[in-house]
């Protein structure tokens, strides 16, 4: 879940010089932006540490929609939300009998399957045949307690039977929700098995709670096995392969001949070429826009106050668009007791973290850098979700009350006016990735209020590759950070709760696998999450995540800040680059992206 985007009026000798200073590295054999060569390129302000594998141990946002590229899966979901058919022939469903509910003598589901027949033509990029087989492989890493997924949850108990060479059918065990919307993983069997034999062999007598580090280097050794050393995958599923990486500076794809779903008019009239190039100062990436050097930004791009900016100074050569987005920003408060810093400065109480929360005015923030399109949140659930709660505990701005709860845990203003209690201050570092303007300015905001009711903040930033590092991000347990903010992005149809579960807390036992970064623990919300998992009936679903949000917002582990909406630009030339909630990131249906100058159709218009 976890998570969380151009005009050409300069000449080629100077934007070969402009282009080192804002790069840090020449364009040479880079793509060129524009139809010209039916290629796409396009800016982001981040690099992903990996880009790819199967069982996304990397859940960057950026990582995820480079790898919607190069990925495929049984069914996908378009911008409405609705599911299509990609790998599988058809989307199974209850009225086909391709998704079956068993229940007991009391009407209730005690587990439920989904039947997918591969499609003839799904095959590897290395032109081998897709089967029942390379699910099965992945469902078996996925459930190995070895491997550091952020979740196991679902597929921990499911089971795969294969029906016939094309067919198999997934059962869960208890059941699963969303089956018949979020299918298995798939993953070439053939192509990493003797990689996996290693694996297996080297970490089969190691204990996964003693002995992390080494699993996990050996897992990082298993992937390398089958990446090249760029980092590239040897053999994908998707629309496109890699072929390029050059480190700080871009990532190629050309079009896999291998992959099955031919759009309109046929291929060749299509983008052949995808280039990500990384710019992580989003006022460098601004710059490329109106130069006119990308045709496209990505999710992960521009800042909103940038995008405003582009709006307001749109020419017919770029378009810019603010999208619904399921990308929740927020702080996360380390709250872990067994670090000395968390129990020196009360962060585990949960009167702090409310107090830090009444502290900052969020109306005021959205409305001074969102023009309030960006709307506040009080929980963790997206608004446009059927099981968001929406009067859930509202944390109004509120300096006397944030006040009030400081001195009701023993923290009062010294001389300087700074809280403090025990011959200690009241000083937190606050964490974001370095480069993001709107995430720095909305520091700088919150620091400012935070000291008018006495505590000192320092800011002390990193960047995004070192931030969203495993051992970083998931590093609470060892005090690695006070305050994080970033975003998690997740399909608001899927909304599972899980990202607060106390299995999901990171830890150096479970390699800091896991999303539960506050290490937020709540006995009562396990068993409401728990319960909610296979409540199939949504009205007590609803009821459900009512009292879990209730929970959440009055323990607070996380400071809510507002659901985001996406900022992008592209040459209006571009087709079917679009995206939604829904579908998270512009590389959803990356096959049919194209050039209208090139005979590309249009199939998607984006709102």
């Amino acid at each position: 879940m976890k998570a969380h985007i151009k005009a050409r009026s300069i000449s080629a000798t100077t934007w070969l010089t402009l282009s080192f200073l804002l790069t840090g590295a020449a364009t040479t054999g880079t793509a060129l932006a524009g139809a010209a060569n039916n290629s796409l390129v396009v800016g982001t302000s981040q690099e992903p540490p990996n880009i790819y594998d199967p069982w996304a141990t990397n859940n960057l946002a950026i990582a995820s929609e480079i790898n919607g590229y190069m990925n495929a899966n049984l069914v996908s979901k378009d911008n409405n939300g609705d599911l299509y058919a990609d790998i599988a022939a058809t989307v199974p469903t209850l009225a086909n009998g391709g998704y079956k509910l068993n229940k007991n003598a009391k009407g209730e589901v005690t587990s439920n399957s989904v039947t997918y027949t591969i499609r003839k033509d799904a095959k590897w990029s290395d032109g081998s045949a897709i089967t029942p087989k390379d699910f099965q492989f992945w469902l078996k890493v996925e459930q190995d307690e070895r491997v550091p997924v952020p979740s196991r949850d679902p597929f921990d108990k499911a089971k795969i039977a294969v029906v016939n060479a094309d067919t198999f059918t997934i059962t869960y065990d208890p059941p699963y929700l969303f089956a018949d919307q979020a299918p298995p993983g798939v993953a070439p069997s053939v192509s990493m098995a003797s990689a996996w034999n290693a694996f297996d062999s080297s970490t089969a007598k190691l204990d996964p709670k003693t002995n992390a580090k080494a699993i996990n280097d050996g897992w990082v050794k298993f992937i390398s096995g089958f990446t090249t050393s760029r980092n590239l995958p040897k053999v994908v599923a998707g629309p496109f392969k890699p072929t390029s990486w050059r480190a700080g500076n871009s990532l190629t794809m050309t079009r896999n001949p291998n992959y099955w779903r031919v759009p309109k008019g046929g291929a060749d009239k299509y983008v052949q070429t995808v280039q990500y190039r990384f710019i992580p100062n989003t006022n460098t990436l601004k710059v490329n826009v109106l130069s006119g050097q990308i045709d496209a930004l990505s999710a992960v791009g521009l800042t909103f106050d940038q995008g405003v900016d582009l709006q307001r100074s749109e020419r017919s050569k770029y378009k810019t668009y603010f999208v619904p987005s399921a990308t929740w920003e927020h702080i996360d408060i380390n709250g872990f007791g067994g670090v000395q810093k968390v129990k020196d400065l009360d962060l585990d109480d949960k009167r702090i973290r409310q107090a830090l929360l009444y502290s900052i005015d969020r109306a005021a923030l959205t409305k001074a850098l969102f023009q309030s399109k960006q709307q506040v949140s009080n929980t963790f659930v997206n608004p446009i979700s059927k099981v968001y709660k929406k009067d859930a505990k509202d944390y109004t701005f509120d300096p006397a009350k944030a006040k009030a709860l400081f001195a009701a845990a023993g923290w009062t203003p010294g001389s300087d006016g700074i809280l403090a209690k025990g011959g200690k201050k009241f000083s937190l570092n606050f964490t974001t990735t370095a480069g993001n303007t709107t995430r720095e300015r909305v520091q700088q905001i919150l620091q400012a209020q935070w000291k008018a009711v006495g505590v000192q903040v320092n800011i002390q930033n990193f960047p995004s590759a070192v931030v969203f590092g495993t051992d970083f991000i998931g590093g609470g347990s060892n005090g690695k950070w006070d305050m994080l903010m970033y975003a998690w992005t997740a399909d608001p149809s899927l909304e599972k709760g899980n990202l607060f579960s106390s299995t999901q807390i990171p830890t150096a036992a479970n390699g800091y696998s896991g999303q539960n970064e506050p290490g937020w623990k709540n006995a009562e919300y396990d068993t409401l999450w728990t319960q909610a998992n296979t409540e199939f009936d949504l009205a007590q679903r609803v009821k459900l995540f009512d009292k879990m949000q209730s929970l959440w917002a009055e323990d607070v582990p996380s400071l809510p800040l507002y659901f985001r909406v996406n900022v992008y630009t592209k040459v209006p030339a571009l087709v079917n680059y679009t995206f939604s909630a829904y579908s998270l990131y512009p590389s959803w249906d990356a096959y049919e992206i194209g050039w209208g100058s090139k005979g590309a159709a249009e199939t998607y218009t984006q709102k």
